[in-house]
């Protein structure tokens, strides 16, 4: 019994001077080939320095294997969306360090935190609506100012009362 050939897919890889190059890979090699073309670039080029990545990209320029640094990493950001907006808190007191509270309002995300004096709290996304958080053990007596962030986004503040 004959064993069945991979599929061959053509491939092209950009080297870190600008060169392309090409041929065809089946899905077992396409790493085999990033890593040959990295150890090549780094025997060719004396400055062929760790911020260099060989790419392996298929017909439709998707990348499907890299070796070495990328010399620019992707800024990693959140999608911009409406800022949370905080309704309310329930409760709005308690005397129990410990006690979960739940975060009313709109455009929640699994993100998002409640933040308190510029301190964050466990939070649990429950929906676009809702969040629980549980207050902080070392809080104080006092009122404290409860916002809802989501990346840079911040919610209005409402007021919670340790008592």
């Amino acid at each position: 019994m004959s064993e069945r050939a991979q599929p061959s897919h053509p491939f092209k890889c950009k080297l870190p001077d600008g060169t392309v190059i090409g041929g065809s890979y089946d899905n077992i090699s396409a790493v085999t080939i990033a890593a040959a073309l990295y150890s090549t670039a780094q025997a060719y080029s004396a400055d062929f320095s760790g911020g260099h990545q060989v790419v392996v990209y298929d017909e439709n320029d998707v990348p499907i294997a890299a070796i070495g640094k990328s010399p620019d990493p992707p800024t990693q950001t959140l999608p911009v969306g409406p800022a949370p907006v905080l309704s309310a808190l329930q409760p709005d007191s308690a005397g129990d360090w410990s006690v979960e509270v739940h975060a009313v309002g709109q455009n929640f995300t699994s993100e998002s935190q409640a933040w308190s004096s510029g301190v964050s709290a466990p939070t649990t996304f429950i929906s676009d609506t809702e969040l629980s958080f549980v207050v902080p053990g070392v809080v104080a007596a006092g009122t404290y100012d409860v916002t809802i962030k989501t990346g840079e986004l911040e919610s209005n503040a409402l007021p919670f009362t340790a008592l």
